[in-house]
């Protein structure tokens, strides 16, 4: 009897711990939504617009947070059921079992009576398993509701992005992840222009059929792991992973292009509008804020350059993603075979770097890097636009890498600065390699207009130590470059 009791019991067991985690991943959520729910709303003096639209949001959050209580009220109640079976049940074991003894004591046991309790404990067990069998389905109902209500609450109703919470969320994660390993990341924001005068002309439910092919046309245009979302009335942000502002360029003027490209019919009419975009990389002065402030102050920029076009905060100031036409034309004839775009960002050249320090460790061979910091970009860019200074750092990346041998690799580490792999070289090694080729670059010159750019590269070599990994190495090579490194990746 005690084994039959038993084997049951354990059934009952794997059925409430699987009820256990089905309750806890509900709750899990529904505390998320019930909380996220009361985050404050600040209002906005410049964009009204901006206030009804998170209002709306708020009431939306609010319907959405009663919701989730409700299912997971339904939750309480479906554990408190499922305690009360399984106390009924042990009840009614119980009782079998001390008839039993009570029948074997007396000396009245008989097979008849010991048949007649072993039916009646495996019909308790199969009513238990039917009753939590239900509930298992009623609990796994209620938790995917709740998922679905949290997918709700970081949605927007209208263009079907993330929405604001979700945005913070998300930048928050990749800030955090910033000052802990170092890993880059970039901002862009961008507005409608001229909504207001949209809206007035054609009406809201027109203004909301654009926003929505707005959100499409981002969506198309990012990334995976890129993260698009309604900032707010009809700007909109799209926060992008391991990415530097040089990477983010690309996908801002995508972006730009894509929507106003767009021609959406409404009513009869085809609709068409533009936008400006504001671009910003985290750098390692930035607070969260302060990445925020310099996107938006890009988004100014290029609204106060006439609108549909894209500017990129350098950290110093905003410059144009795409300008300089008549000067980049009287440049270069055309792009290197290899530019700065080909070449690994700082993510995927550490990838690179293990492995060369893995073999370099197991041949006990020497290792170093050099970098290669172009000179006077910043000076460029502001006074050539960003058309012309990338033009410059192509053929800045095409020199250098031509200048290596076979196994030996070129990467960026920002906009301006270069770095390689040197196998089997030694730091004196690496640094006659620098002095080689600063004195042959030093001879080429970069036609601009009725101009020339000689160009120039300050070279650092750092050697790789015993105790070196791959990030510890290229702190020490970006600090021998005079790049300030996040205290965070210097202790890697």
């Amino acid at each position: 009897m005690f084994l039959i009791a038993s084997g049951s019991a354990m059934l009952i067991v794997v059925n409430l711990v699987f009820a256990a985690i089905a309750l806890a991943v509900g709750f899990a959520a529904g505390a998320w939504v019930c909380g996220g729910a009361k985050a404050p709303i600040t209002p906005s003096v410049e964009n009204p617009a901006i206030d009804s639209d998170r209002t709306e949001e708020l009431k939306l959050q609010q319907l959405i947070m009663e919701r989730t209580m409700m299912a997971s009220d339904r939750l309480r109640d479906l554990a408190a059921s499922v305690a009360t079976d399984v106390d009924a049940h042990t009840a009614n074991i119980g009782a079998i079992e001390a008839q039993l003894s009570s029948q074997k004591s007396d000396g009245s046991a008989s097979s008849d009576a010991v048949f007649a309790a072993l039916t009646q404990i495996e019909q308790a067990n199969h009513d238990l398993q039917s009753k939590l069998a239900r509930a298992e389905e009623q609990i796994q109902s209620q938790a995917a509701l709740i998922r679905t209500h949290e997918s709700e609450a970081r949605t927007d109703s209208l263009t079907g992005l993330a929405n604001r919470r979700a945005f913070d969320d998300e930048i928050n994660r990749r800030f955090a992840e910033w000052e802990r390993r170092g890993t880059p990341f970039s901002l862009l924001i961008l507005d409608v222009d001229h909504f207001k005068a949209f809206n007035d002309t054609h009406g809201h439910q027109a203004g909301d059929e654009v926003l929505r092919n707005v959100a499409k046309a981002i969506n198309g245009c990012v990334r995976e792991m890129d993260l698009a979302c309604r900032y707010g009335g009809e700007e909109f942000a799209v926060v992008m992973p391991t990415t530097e502002s040089a990477d983010g360029c690309v996908l801002a003027e995508r972006v730009r292009t894509a929507i106003e490209a767009l021609v959406v019919p409404f009513e009869g009419k085809k609709l068409s509008v533009t936008a400006s975009v504001g671009l910003a990389g985290i750098a390692v002065e930035d607070k969260l804020g302060g990445l925020v402030k310099r996107a938006d102050e890009a988004l100014y920029a290029s609204k106060d350059a006439g609108r549909n076009n894209a500017h990129r905060h350098t950290g110093v100031s905003c410059v144009p993603i795409k300008n300089a036409k008549d000067v980049a034309s009287k440049g270069p004839a055309g792009p290197p075979d290899l530019g700065i775009d080909a070449l690994p960002n700082r993510t995927r050249f550490l990838e690179i770097l293990r492995t060369e320090i893995r073999t370099s460790q197991e041949d006990r061979t020497p290792l170093s890097l050099l970098t290669a910091r172009f000179d006077g970009y910043t000076k460029l860019e502001q006074e050539y636009g960003d058309a012309v200074a990338k033009l410059t750092l192509d053929s800045v990346a095409q020199f250098l890498d031509s200048a290596l041998d076979g196994e030996e690799r070129l990467g960026r580490i920002n906009d301006f600065t270069f770095v390689a792999i040197l196998p089997e070289h030694s730091r004196q090694q690496a640094d006659e390699v620098g002095d080689r080729i600063n004195t042959a670059l030093a001879k080429c010159a970069v036609p601009l207009g009725e101009q020339e750019l000689n160009l120039t590269t300050t070279m650092a070599a750092t050697e790789m130590t015993s105790d070196d990994t791959a990030v510890s190495l290229m702190a020490r090579a970006e600090e021998g470059a005079g790049i300030e490194v996040p205290a965070s990746l210097a202790m890697a």
